[in-house]
């Protein structure tokens, strides 16, 4: 009876811990639902959900998932104010320093569970989620007007990003030391062992990243394309040095994730040159473009001989990377001869599987090491029901030991839900008739902005999916008033 009992409680235990996983972290939209009102562009009904009966914000500030797709939602909704301080305090939980890492060991030490692929830790962040925070304040400070703070982002943003590169070759060392090591520990031949085995089966996590990764694309292009856009449009003198922003739009053609978005930062290059680093009378588009990257569990049952056959279950979890799915896919800026399609500079995919795959083969080591000594603690487990409890009662009680370890086997599958699948842009000059037709890839009319002669103007643009109307905002540069959306 004892030994039933100590089982029990066992099973309940991993059972409640598995089901407590998705509280690592609290979260006040599930990826589910959030993705239903994405689809439809549905921004001011997504954002409805992090604010209470009052319209006051309500999410977990402790959380960085909850205070990363809360500062998203209320910037897409034009809730500036919101949208910074979720930004904010999401800043100050990503868990290594906004200049740079210095060493791999360092590394280590800020990522914590991100390499155990640990669904039941707290979420830990990604190194390109600081510049989308700081592109994202940065834009937040522009639509409220406030030029000087958009600055303050702008530099931030720069000095991160130029980190950037640094950071991931940190972060590669301290994966490939982390899987040496762990292979060395007391269960080391078993998981080598294990890994011979179902070595072509965990290739189905990576099947679906992006081609042509390099490290160059840890870099925000679009970012940096901004921060040369505001720049050159700022009302101080000081920011309009050209070397200041060549220099950053040099960065964004190495970053950029297409053939066209390098076409359209050379464009940009060439039109602040021959304006002594300034532009007059220019629209700038950003397109927000679909819905991006995710990653969803798969499971890969280990042979049981490996450790042995006295157990009911022995399996790992693993993610496996979805790629986004764009809207539109692209938007037409103006018309006649006068048009121009939007260029993708920022590919979210190339962002978020760069880390994921540097971080993969960590993330199956860990994966292994923990499924055998999970499954070795069973074998010991059941070889004690097998003396204490023959028969049907131990043949359930081993059942339930090899349902919790299944319960405790969980891929992290945790993503920023609400970004979009890219980052577009556009740089045309403001039309004679003052009136701007921006249209969807396959020509439907989505909106005609009306532009203010003499001025340099920033238009938003973000559709999350086809069905509803895109969120769009403008504001004049440089930036001096409050932007709501049209």
């Amino acid at each position: 009876m004892q030994l039933i009992k100590k089982i029990s409680r066992y099973c309940a235990v991993a059972v409640s811990i598995a089901l407590l996983a998705g509280c690592a972290g609290t979260r006040t939209v599930d990826e589910k639902s959030a993705a239903l009102f994405l689809q439809n562009s549905d921004y001011k009904a997504y954002a409805s959900q992090f604010l209470d009966g009052k319209g006051e914000p309500k999410y977990d500030p402790a959380s960085l998932l909850d205070t990363l797709e809360a500062g998203k939602a209320f910037n897409d909704t034009g809730m500036w104010e919101h949208s910074l301080v979720a930004f904010e305090a999401a800043g100050k939980l990503l868990q290594w320093k906004e200049d740079t890492v210095d060493t791999p060991a360092e590394v280590a030490n800020l990522l914590g569970t991100t390499l155990t692929s640990d669904a039941f830790g707290t979420y830990q962040g990604r190194i390109h989620q600081g510049a989308l925070i700081d592109y994202y304040q940065a834009i937040n400070n522009l639509m409220l007007g406030r030029e000087a703070d958009a600055r303050v982002d702008f530099n931030r943003l720069q000095v991160r990003q130029d980190n950037a590169v640094t950071q991931l070759n940190a972060f590669a060392l301290t994966i490939n030391k982390s899987v040496k090591d762990g292979l060395k520990d007391e269960k080391g031949a078993e998981a080598k062992a294990s890994l011979g085995e179902v070595g072509p089966k965990v290739a189905d996590g990576i099947k679906d990243l992006p081609s042509g990764l390099t490290k160059a694309k840890i870099r925000l292009a679009a970012g940096d394309v901004m921060g040369a856009v505001f720049r050159v449009t700022s009302s101080a003198q000081s920011d309009k040095r050209a070397n200041i922003s060549l220099d950053l739009l040099k960065s964004a053609g190495q970053a950029s994730s297409t053939r066209g978005g390098n076409a359209m930062v050379a464009y940009l290059g060439k039109e602040i040159r021959s304006g002594n680093g300034a532009l007059k009378d220019k629209v700038i588009v950003i397109y927000e473009d679909g819905m991006g990257p995710s990653f969803k569990e798969f499971r890969i049952d280990l042979p049981l001989f490996l450790v042995t056959s006295k157990v009911t279950y022995a399996g790992m979890a693993l993610p496996q990377f979805q790629p986004g799915q764009p809207a539109f896919g692209s938007l037409n800026i103006g018309t006649g001869k006068a048009k121009v399609e939007t260029s993708t500079l920022t590919n979210l995919n190339e962002l978020a599987a760069l880390e994921f795959d540097i971080a993969y083969k960590g993330i199956v080591a860990k994966a292994v090491i923990s499924t055998v000594v999970k499954t070795a603690a069973q074998a010991v487990i059941n070889h004690q029901i097998d003396k204490e409890a023959p028969g049907l009662v131990g043949a359930l009680l081993k059942i339930g030991t090899g349902a919790a370890q299944y319960a405790l086997t969980q891929a992290d599958t945790r993503a920023w839900v609400n970004l979009p699948n890219t980052i577009q842009m556009a740089i045309v000059d403001r039309p004679i008739n003052g009136v701007l037709p921006i249209a969807g890839a396959n020509g439907q009319a989505i909106a005609d902005i009306e532009l203010t002669k003499g001025v340099n103007t920033l238009i938003l643009v973000k559709a999350a999916g086809t069905p509803g109307k895109p969120a769009i905002f403008k504001q004049e540069l440089p930036a001096k008033t409050l932007v709501a959306g049209l």
